[in-house]
């Protein structure tokens, strides 16, 4: 029978253990310099493999550098010929293959036979991010801008939901030259990935540019070019219906849609470069085309504050009397996402 001490002492380690996860068990790269690299292994993507360490931030190493991987946990493999598993990476053969774990048998293929490898995606998942600047000039120059962007995503599962607000304020000498505000959502449910159907509605008003209001209401189909945890591009298009007060005049009817949203992150994911554009063509009054696009950088500082430099670009064939075709804004600011 264990002494009391004893039971406290070993009771106190397997706290420690747990309580440290520098000391318990952590997946295992070997090298073949003969270097053994252990942390938290991410992925294996573009012929590399992604690990962070408990000292340091997620790094990758050339696959063809590696020798074996160690992970306990359960990824979604996919192989050169196209086929994919489930499996877990324990170690290496006695003839250098890669072994995976599949529904409790091995599988020995060889490294280079490894296409991608990730960790499945959660159920649920939620990004949300506010981008606000500001630029005020008093003395020989008077005037103030104030540009406020913010979107929400959630996937639950197959389906994704997307919010976007902006409020745009501009003003010299007192006089007002902006009053935008924007709101957009777009659902999109994922039938056969990548493909997928959806929806969207936009409400807009901006009486600098003789705008009342103007809402659209459509429906989607779309594809998924490229998304993985680098970059993301997808497109779709649809029809819907609109209607719009311009300069006094009430019109509405049928309208083409058009939506692009591109994502590309650098530099471990502190650098990102994204791109998203709506082309909307009304098929009725004088069959305006309107384009808004947002283009620009990202770039983490601290945790989860960025910095952001973008460029707007608001677009249409038929504005009201008396207002410019387009609207061009270059934005410096700050961000936060949560």
């Amino acid at each position: 029978m264990q002494s009391p001490i004893r039971r406290t002492v070993v009771a106190c380690l397997v706290f420690t253990v747990l309580s440290f996860p520098g000391l318990a068990l952590a997946d295992r790269l070997v090298m073949k310099n003969g270097d053994v690299i252990t942390g938290d292994v991410g992925k294996v993507e573009d012929n590399k493999v992604f690990i962070k360490p408990a000292y340091a931030s997620e790094f990758s190493v050339d696959l063809a550098e590696v020798v074996s991987i160690e992970a306990e946990k359960i990824y979604e493999v996919e192989l050169e010929d196209g086929s994919e598993v489930n499996a877990r990476f324990a170690g290496v053969t006695e003839d250098g293959k890669q072994t995976l774990i599949v529904d409790d048998a091995e599988m020995n293929v060889g490294l280079t036979e490894l296409e991608m490898a990730a960790l499945p995606l959660a159920y649920y998942e939620r990004v949300s991010r506010v981008d606000f600047n500001m630029t005020w000039n008093d003395g020989n120059t008077n005037n103030r801008s104030n540009l406020l962007f913010a979107d929400t995503r959630i996937r639950v599962g197959t389906q994704r939901h997307v919010a976007e607000l902006t409020i745009a304020r501009d003003e010299t000498d007192d006089v007002s030259t902006k009053k935008q505000d924007l709101a957009r959502y777009s659902y999109n449910w994922l039938f056969n990935e990548p493909w997928y159907v959806g929806g969207t509605a936009s409400y807009e008003r901006d009486p600098i540019r003789d705008l009342s209001y103007r809402y659209t209401l459509g429906a989607l189909v779309g594809r998924d070019l490229f998304k993985d945890s680098r970059k993301f591009l997808t497109i779709s298009v649809g029809m819907g219906y609109s209607e719009q007060k311009l300069a006094g005049e009430t019109d509405g009817g049928a309208t083409a849609l058009w939506n692009l949203v591109y994502e590309h992150k650098f530099r471990d994911g502190n650098l990102a470069f994204f791109h998203n554009e709506n082309i909307s063509y009304q098929f009725y009054a004088d069959n305006d085309m309107i384009i808004k696009t947002n283009t620009g950088f990202r770039y983490d500082i601290l945790a989860n504050l960025y910095t952001t430099v973008a460029f707007r670009w608001d677009y249409e064939t038929e504005p009201a009397p008396g207002t410019e075709s387009y609207d061009t804004t270059l934005a410096v600011g700050l961000g936060a996402r949560f």
